[in-house]
């Protein structure tokens, strides 16, 4: 295709189920613009395709007085052929789904500066009376100015509707809000539910709801919470998981006001914890697991240690050079100091508060307690007979080496420990680990790879339902109506039609009498829609 209407096409941006997007100039005024087809030809009957062409129109045009700059334009809409033409501003970046498939992170600061931007586009446009209903990573645009652009608006209501009255494509819900799902009325914090589920990924990767099948997927949505981003993603604090717990709340009265004010939490959130960091797709798998081993006085570790500190080896990391620790109860204070230093050795030097050991007489090292602090002056250096006599510092015990099994439904799967090849094992088995934090990751043909975090002796035994891995199959066929065999086996369907597959090879043969069969070998991948559009010549 050369040109629609008096735009001249340029390029072809990307394809979708349900049609193709191009880039165009308009000679008048010499204006790249972006097109989106839509068929409409792909309706059951002329009765349901004049009432989608009427809803399109009508959803498009209201987004049309949408004017903001967070929100891509939409200049015209056209229809000629059963074909409808979105004529909209041309976005010359990428989508945020792109940019979250790349190897490294997004900076915090654009992360934080990507969710502002899109919850303040969302609210004016939610102040105009209209919800996107279909905001994810996909329709989200990062010009090449810095600035972040929805796209969609009007036309995502109006092709889930198409999908769902045609019967071609449901379309992956893992964006949906609640009420979204049982069809309830919607208003803006529909949106902001998609917002916090896309913030999710962001910050750890991956998407809080997941199922092998739509109905698995949309129970999970309604029914069951997420697991804390914060026990994917260390680097965040609890605040993080309250703010996102109260956008993904199941009942729309329970979220925030706006979109604004969630972002708004969410930065606030962030910034208590200055050294949090975003975590790029898949990272889950390849994040330390066992805790690094640091020797300071047991009752030191135990005094200083809060919780958050005992989950995070970063922490610890700290205490590697000079400790201090001050711990007060009432007007009496007990320091402890212990200095650790590579070459020479030093061992601690106790402060009179500190009785000595019985077999021992007390040292006098001239510093005398002080319910105020620390004593001003460094503590005089013990007798040497003294020094050589006293026990050596007070070690944290090894961490012991703990079996942990594994079972899986079905078995037979291959379970690899930290990201390790040599941690293997087939299931069910026995894998003997250090106590700590691991991960483990499942492999077996046919079924979607399960990721776990767990942490050992609390975690012995782990029991992993594994997910068939299913892709979908569009196939359509002009003119329509055509039979479809798929591995020899003839389908009730005629084209258009859809179907889920196991992912894998597949042989596919399209058949209408008075014209040529068409036979080919298709690949079906884990939640991917194959699109075969066959067209004989009239």
């Amino acid at each position: 295709m050369e040109q629609i209407g008096r735009y001249q096409i340029t390029g072809e941006l990307g394809r979708g189920a349900m049609g193709v997007v191009y880039r165009a100039l308009d000679p008048t005024i010499g204006r790249t613009v972006a097109i989106k087809t839509i068929r409409l030809a792909d309706a059951s009957s002329d009765q349901e395709r004049q009432f989608l062409r009427e809803r399109l129109f009508r959803e498009a045009r209201s987004a049309g007085i949408l004017s903001h700059p967070g929100i891509v334009t939409i200049y015209d809409i056209q229809e000629e052929d059963g074909v409808c033409y979105v004529f909209m501003e041309y976005v010359d970046g990428p989508t945020l789904e792109k940019l979250m498939a790349a190897d490294e992170p997004l900076d915090k600061r654009r992360v934080l500066n990507i969710l502002t931007q899109v919850g303040a586009a969302l609210d004016y446009a939610h102040g105009k009376g209209i919800v996107h209903r279909d905001i994810k990573p996909g329709n989200i645009m990062l010009a090449s100015s810095g600035a972040v652009k929805i796209t969609d608006f009007g036309i995502a209501r109006f092709t889930s509707q198409q999908a769902t009255s045609t019967g071609l494509l449901l379309g992956t819900p893992s964006y949906m809000a609640p009420e979204q799902i049982a069809d309830r009325a919607l208003d803006g914090r529909a949106d902001q539910f998609a917002l916090a589920v896309m913030t999710y990924q962001l910050l750890t990767g991956e998407r809080p709801f997941t199922g092998n099948t739509l109905p698995s997927l949309m129970f999970k949505i309604v029914n069951e919470d997420p697991i804390p981003p914060g026990r994917i993603n260390p680097t965040l604090g609890t605040a993080a998981d309250i703010v996102i717990r109260k956008a993904l709340s199941k009942e729309a009265g329970n979220r925030y006001p706006n979109c604004a004010a969630f972002t708004r939490a969410l930065g606030n959130a962030c910034e208590a914890r200055p050294d949090w960091m975003p975590m790029r797709q898949g990272m889950i798998a390849s994040l330390e697991t066992v805790a690094e081993r640091v020797v300071v006085p047991a009752s030191a570790l135990d005094t200083i240690a809060e919780p958050s500190a005992r989950r995070s080896p970063s922490l610890l990391r700290k205490y590697r050079t000079p400790l201090a620790f001050l711990a007060g109860f009432g007007v009496i204070a007990v320091i402890l100091f212990a200095v650790m230093r590579p070459s020479p050795p030093v061992e601690p030097v106790p402060v009179a508060a500190a009785p000595a050991p019985p077999s021992l007489p007390p040292a006098d090292d001239g510093v005398k307690p002080s319910a105020m602090g620390p004593p001003a002056a460094a503590p005089v250096e013990p007798p040497a007979e003294v020094k050589e006599a006293r026990p050596p510092m007070t070690k944290s015990p090894e961490p012991a080496d703990v079996p942990a099994r594994v079972v899986t439904s079905p078995p037979g799967a291959k379970v690899i420990f930290d990201g390790q090849p040599r941690l293997m094992c087939t299931t069910p088995c026995e894998m003997t680990l250090s106590s700590g934090r691991h991960t483990l990751a499942t492999i077996l043909d046919g079924y979607r790879s399960q990721q776990r975090i767990f942490r050992l002796p609390e975690e012995r035994e782990l029991v992993i339902p594994l997910e068939r891995a299913f892709g979908t199959l569009l196939v359509r066929s002009t003119p329509p109506g055509a039979a479809i065999f798929i591995d020899g086996v003839e389908r009730r369907e005629r084209t258009p039609a859809q179907f889920t597959l196991p992912v894998g090879r597949h042989k596919l043969v399209i058949a209408k009498e008075g014209f040529k069969k068409d036979e080919q070998d298709i690949e079906i991948k884990d939640g991917v829609v194959a699109n075969i559009d066959m067209t004989w010549p009239r």
